[in-house]
């Protein structure tokens, strides 16, 4: 059994709490290895090692009741005091880039083997997923001894309580091999070995038999009709999760100015971006970043349709002027108005047209393409103007928080205090509104315009395995993948539905859990997932 695709595969980091790549597929391996208090199924937060919990009607303390029998890969006992030991280590050592939410915890204490509570300096809205289904339990008995978890790796690094155990990794082929946890407390897995591994050619990978499954994106419609007709293979569709954007500078000139950013939002026109890059494979970006169709995405936003003579007329009105008539615009201070447009290989057709697209304005950008890893370096540093990225988690409001991430140079105090307010609102149609709110404001300010919504298709063998699906809201705080662990679990999985949960906090009303959303992901080429006979390890 083998999986992959254009969207997966590649380097992410080793899968260990401290070591894992901080976007999305990232998470996504360290969370085959581990599990958290709850977890997220098609329809929403479901039990995981806890079985049930309670809230507080203050809404800061959260019981926990924990699945008994629970081992760690290498036999020992997972308990109540394991998860004390996580969130107290995991705050001494804070991983900011993931883990933000823990400052919200004031305590946790420990009742007995199996009881739990976590104690909050203040509620927090999305505290099933954000918190409780996002921070990976780890094992007090083997990092009470790590002093520097960064640096910590190794087999017992990967030590969890999860369906698989991590055998091989590669860094430089990115190349995964993890094992089936036979001992698993949900069950066996279906598959004997997960294998993540890049591949150039998904389609012919999926006819020859190299690839049993492929997750499929953006301009991928053509493999996907390809398949359509294909009795062997099936296709599931899902929503994207995911925006691509132009990130403005909000500090420099003069992508500070806001009318300059509305100019050439007007002057681009995305459905030639999505009709002649991806053909077809998107839709256009909800200009709040959240993606359409999910319970927080504000449907009445005006956004910035194509107009190059408002843009026009806004760089007019700025005193950018084409002077010598060259088709090219000066700043007021003579000089021609040109600057760098960079992003990653994978945009480089979308930032091309983008180019084409301010020329007919007179704005002049050259095109800087380069790895993933650079941009995000050079976007969290500020030193750029204008840059093409995107990121998941755009199905909680929570993403919101740094609208131009992973730069941060939008600043605005009273967003700011809309987005704290509505972090800590347990009440789910007032924390609407205020996430609204969020949303007009990004779509007035523009630090960034999002471009495109990306559709999302995994085709699979059915005779290898066919119980794919689409997490609701995405994996743990918004990761679109369908590589939710759940489904190499599969029907073998005890049924733990939410309504036998004695999850039922108290007379006040919890929203239904909406995870943060996180960067998660530009993926890169394929992620392998074997399941086959071990005379074909590495045979690929």
């Amino acid at each position: 059994m083998k999986f992959g695709g254009s969207t997966l595969g590649g380097d992410f980091g080793y899968p260990s709490p401290y070591a894992f790549y901080p976007r999305g597929m990232g998470y996504i391996y360290l969370s085959f290895c581990f599990d958290t208090l709850t977890w997220k199924d098609e329809t929403g937060v479901i039990p995981w090692l806890a079985d049930s919990w309670e809230m507080s009607d203050d809404g800061k303390a959260w019981t926990f009741h924990l699945h008994r029998g629970v081992k760690w890969h290498d036999g020992e006992a997972f308990t109540a005091d394991d998860v004390k030991f996580t969130f107290d280590y995991m705050k001494e050592h804070p991983r900011p880039k993931w883990f933000k939410t823990l400052e919200y915890i004031d305590r946790v204490d420990a009742l007995d083997e199996y009881t739990v509570v976590i104690h909050l300096k203040k509620p927090v809205a999305d505290f099933l997923v954000t918190i409780a289904g996002d921070v990976p339990i780890i094992p007090e008995h083997i990092w009470s001894g790590v002093e520097d978890p960064k640096k910590f790796r190794g087999k017992e690094a990967v030590i969890g309580t999860g369906p698989f155990k991590l055998e091989e990794y590669n860094k430089e082929e990115g190349y995964y091999l993890w094992e089936a946890n036979e001992g698993y407390f949900k069950g066996k897995p279906l598959v004997d070995k997960l294998i993540s591994i890049k591949v150039s050619d998904t389609a012919l990978a999926l006819k020859t038999g190299d690839l049993d499954e492929a997750s499929l994106w953006r301009k991928d419609t053509d493999v996907v009709t390809e398949f359509e007709a294909n009795p062997n293979f099936k296709i599931i569709e899902g929503p994207g999760y995911w925006v691509l954007q132009l990130v403005f500078n909000c500090e420099k000139y003069p992508t500070n100015i806001t009318e300059f950013r509305h100019a050439i939002a007007y002057a681009i026109n995305r459905s030639e971006i999505i009709q002649k890059v991806v053909h077809g494979g998107a839709i256009p970006a909800n200009p709040g970043i959240l993606q359409p169709g999910t319970e927080w995405s504000n449907p009445d936003l005006p956004g910035y349709e194509y107009n190059v003579t408002r843009a026009n007329e806004i760089l007019d009105a700025l005193n950018f002027t084409d002077s010598n008539g060259d088709g090219i615009r000066e700043y007021p201070t003579g000089e021609e108005l040109e600057f760098e447009l960079i992003t990653i290989d994978k945009f480089s057709r979308e930032a091309e047209l983008i180019k084409s697209q301010l020329k007919e304005v007179g704005i002049r950008v050259n095109v800087k393409s380069m790895d993933k890893s650079t941009v995000d370096t050079i976007l969290k540093g500020g030193n750029f103007l204008l840059a093409i990225n995107g990121h998941g988690g755009c199905s909680y409001p929570d993403i919101l928080e740094i609208p131009d991430w992973p730069a941060s140079t939008y600043h605005n105090d009273s967003y700011d205090s809309i987005f704290d307010k509505q972090a800590t609102t347990m009440d789910f149609e007032e924390r609407k509104q205020l996430v609204y709110q969020l949303q007009a404001m990004i779509t007035d300010d523009l630090p960034v315009y999002a471009l495109y919504h990306p559709r999302r298709w995994a085709i699979y063998n059915p005779g290898k395995l066919d119980t794919w699906f689409y997490t609701k809201n995405g994996i743990a705080h918004g990761i679109p993948y369908e590589l939710n662990k759940l489904v190499f679990i599969g029907a073998e999985a005890p049924a733990t539905p939410m309504a036998t949960a004695t999850a039922t906090p108290t007379s006040k009303s919890i929203p239904t859990p909406k995870p943060p959303g996180f960067g998660a992901t530009l993926a890169i080429a394929g992620l392998l997932t074997v399941a086959y006979l071990f005379l074909r390890k590495r045979g690929r």
